[in-house]
């Protein structure tokens, strides 16, 4: 197998404060934070989540807290085909 680069990059490995699981690797040089910061979900609740995670846990938090479920999504397109009226505070974004 030949070598794509000429020098190898000197990585570590730091453990994920979510779930506490060793497979955020970073550069060597890299500090780990332990920031939080406070989001808003699609059903309107305020949670605190870690900044610095892994790329697992970064993919779990948008499923479970902020993708669109499927049922949002059907009663987006049934407003969109019926042309129904929504509430004059509500937007079809923010059925989203």
């Amino acid at each position: 197998m030949k070598r794509t680069n000429s020098k190898p990059v000197d990585r570590k490995l730091f453990t994920c404060p979510q779930c506490s699981k060793q497979r955020m690797v970073r550069d060597l040089d890299y500090v780990l934070t332990d920031e939080t910061r406070v989001y808003k979900t699609k059903d309107g609740k305020e949670i605190s989540l870690a900044v610095d995670v892994c790329e697992q846990c970064k993919q779990r938090n948008f499923t479970k807290y902020f993708e669109p479920s499927r049922a949002d999504i059907r009663k987006v397109l049934k407003a969109m085909t019926e042309e129904s009226q929504i509430g004059e505070d509500e937007s079809l974004e923010e059925l989203l």
